[in-house]
């Protein structure tokens, strides 16, 4: 007597909706975080990598719903090109030196997924060769256009920021240390910077330095406001932290100039 269909085995386990919710958080804190400006600056331009973030709250929102609904064949394949997608995220993030913790996260999830969907999935090994490998080329493609673009703006802050460390060593000189804020229209944290931490340097260092203020679109590798560059000294992408971090680089600037 034949036995019936198991169709239950092509249902991913209970895990599996679960991490996809799980990703699908993460990928709402991420956009959050992206849009609010939680790193302590405002978005000019729109990096390469910025629609990341949006892509994985539509695709998980999709995929939590194919879980919860109809758990079937589409699901293990979204969650095979969520790996591959994560995969290469992740290798990017190695590349560029950049580990962000929410990135990092959202990787170990996906690849989580992957691994619970494959346990169950009685076409394992073509998902494998079909989908996540493809997928994985796939996105390798814009992920190498973002990395030639993000290396192209890097080389180009690089000389902005050379040819402003090297003017401190021109024999005629002044003994006046130059900051340079980049800054845009509506920024909130170009207005705490003038407000908050410009007082307090000119109260430290008095006449020791001098205040540049520059409109952000004068450059193209300025992509967050306020940019900060100081002569001979370090940039910062946004608001230090504390004050006393920007403080402590002013102070070795001034003293890597005598």
């Amino acid at each position: 007597m034949p036995t019936a269909p198991q169709s239950f085995s092509n249902r991913p386990s209970r895990a599996a909706p679960a991490l996809a919710a799980a990703l699908l958080l993460t990928s709402i804190v991420a956009f959050a975080l992206q849009e609010t400006g939680a790193c302590g600056s405002c978005a000019l331009r729109q990096g390469p990598w910025s629609f990341v973030a949006p892509a994985g709250v539509i695709g998980y929102s999709a995929l939590v719903a194919i879980g919860f609904l109809s758990p079937y064949r589409l699901f293990p394949i979204g969650s095979a090109i969520a790996a591959s997608v994560h995969t290469v995220l992740l290798a990017t993030m190695v590349i560029l030196g950049r580990l962000c913790p929410v990135c990092i996260g959202a990787a170990v999830l996906a690849l989580a997924l992957f691994v619970v969907s494959l346990v169950r999935c009685p076409f394992r090994m073509r998902l494998i060769a079909a989908v996540y490998v493809p997928a994985v080329l796939l996105a390798s493609g814009p992920a190498a256009w973002a990395l030639a673009h993000e290396e192209a703006l890097e080389t180009e802050r690089q000389a902005f920021v050379r040819a402003i460390q090297e003017s401190r060593f021109k024999p005629d000189r002044d003994s006046v240390l130059t900051i340079q804020v980049f800054e845009q229209d509506h920024c909130g944290y170009c207005r705490d910077f003038r407000e908050m931490y410009l007082p307090r340097l000119e109260r430290d260092f008095g006449d020791r330095m001098r205040v540049r203020f520059l409109p952000a679109t004068a450059t193209n590798w300025v992509r967050r406001t306020p940019t900060i560059v100081i002569e001979g000294g370090a940039v910062y992408e946004g608001l230090p932290e504390t004050y006393s971090e920007l403080r402590a680089a002013v102070e070795e600037a001034l003293s890597s100039g005598k």
